[in-house]
């Protein structure tokens, strides 16, 4: 009533607030609907601020209208409407897109791909030129208060770390590269999202923990899941229970994990498929450049090397077909340091060859080293 009354004009000088008689009700008549309406106003830098709450008000009137008409259509009784979960939301599906208001009438606990809005996304889709393989108009991807499932962020946490780079040196190459953001973890860091808020020393064995955890970042912030990165024993534990694993040799253990211990994570927690790229000596690695170009791509996701010695993220590759040069973006999880770029780039995220040198001293790619690489594929959905 107080956003009606302040919303509207009064029709005479003699002004009346608006009054509501309820008749009386038994407890389990009475239902309550949570109404989240987010909106979106522009206004001249030199106008008013109560000009601007003017329009704010106006708008946010419009919107709950909007969801009214929404809620009547859908629910034909109170007991219908107690499924609902009214969500206005504002979205910026591109960078450089205009920002979209969107009311969705989402189901209770329905999980973070929204199947009960898919064919009002997919109008939208068409409507705005977006693509039809990614999902750009889900709550998750709302901008303010909307926004569901955003990260609790761990102090200092870095993204897209290989922006700034130099050249890697490939003559004439081709870089394919990450699409979308991504966060760095290494060791030393927070576990999880932020929920044992100190240091955590994984150091000498959890670095394709850091790297799942890299690879689960992306696919949040790409929108295609709300699942907030777990901790190393969360990790563990789903393996154990859902995967196969020996709880006696993996849980709550320093124990590695491999490329297909984070494909079947991937697979269980997010629903993600993954290719394995096998290499049975690092000559094949270098020797598949071009399959590794072909996925970045195609999917554009992070893809996590094991094998080998250590564990390392892969976020693109630069290719020259004719001389068969080749150098790989690598993301190194077994940084200790603060996160600081002066300290990082080149060492620990940077362009390298198949001989550049490890924090061990080894071959990046060793000819007598077996390696596997998980390659995640992009869900096609929106």
């Amino acid at each position: 009533l107080d956003l009606a009354w302040l919303a509207s004009a009064p029709l005479s000088e003699h002004v009346v607030w608006p009054a509501a008689e309820l008749s009386p009700s038994r407890p389990d008549e009475t239902r309550a609907w949570p109404i989240l309406l987010d909106t979106l106003v522009f206004a001249r830098t030199d106008d008013a601020i109560a000009s601007a709450l003017l329009l704010l008000r106006a708008k946010l009137l419009e919107q709950l209208s909007e969801v009214s008409k929404a809620m009547a259509t859908a629910a034909t009784d109170a007991a219908a409407a107690a499924s609902l979960r009214p969500t206005a939301c504002v979205l910026r599906p591109t960078p450089h897109a205009p920002p979209v208001c969107v009311v969705y009438l989402l189901r209770d606990k329905e999980d973070e791909s929204e199947p009960s809005c898919l064919q009002q996304r997919e109008a939208l889709h068409a409507r705005l030129c977006l693509p039809n393989d990614r999902p750009l108009l889900r709550t998750s991807f709302a901008l303010g208060v909307a926004a569901r499932g955003s990260d609790a962020r761990i102090p200092g946490l870095l993204r897209n770390v290989h922006v700034g780079l130099g050249a890697s040196g490939v003559k004439q190459g081709t870089p394919a590269l990450v699409q979308g953001s991504y966060e760095y973890y290494h060791y030393l860091q927070w576990t999880g999202h932020g929920q044992l808020p100190k240091p955590y020393d994984d150091n000498g064995w959890g670095c394709a923990y850091r790297s799942l955890m890299s690879i689960i970042s992306w696919f949040r912030l790409q929108g295609y899941t709300a699942v907030l990165n777990p901790t190393h024993y969360e990790i563990q534990k789903r393996l154990v229970e859902h995967c196969g694993q020996s709880a006696d040799e993996l849980l709550g253990k320093k124990q590695w994990l491999g490329s297909q211990d984070v494909a079947l994570f991937l697979e269980n927690a997010l629903g993600v498929t993954c290719k394995i790229l096998e290499c049975p000596s690092g000559d094949d690695v270098a020797g598949s450049a071009r399959a590794l170009v072909h996925h970045f791509e195609t999917q554009g996701t992070p893809v996590m090397i094991g094998g080998g010695e250590l564990a390392f993220t892969l976020l693109g590759v630069d290719f020259n077909p004719d001389s068969g040069d080749v150098r790989f973006l690598i993301m190194d999880p077994h940084y200790v340091g603060p996160d600081d770029l002066a300290q990082i780039h080149p060492k620990w995220v940077g362009w390298k060859s198949a001989d550049s040198p490890t924090h061990l001293g080894t071959k990046l790619f060793s000819s007598d080293k077996f390696y596997n690489l998980c390659l995640p594929q992009r869900p096609s959905s929106i």
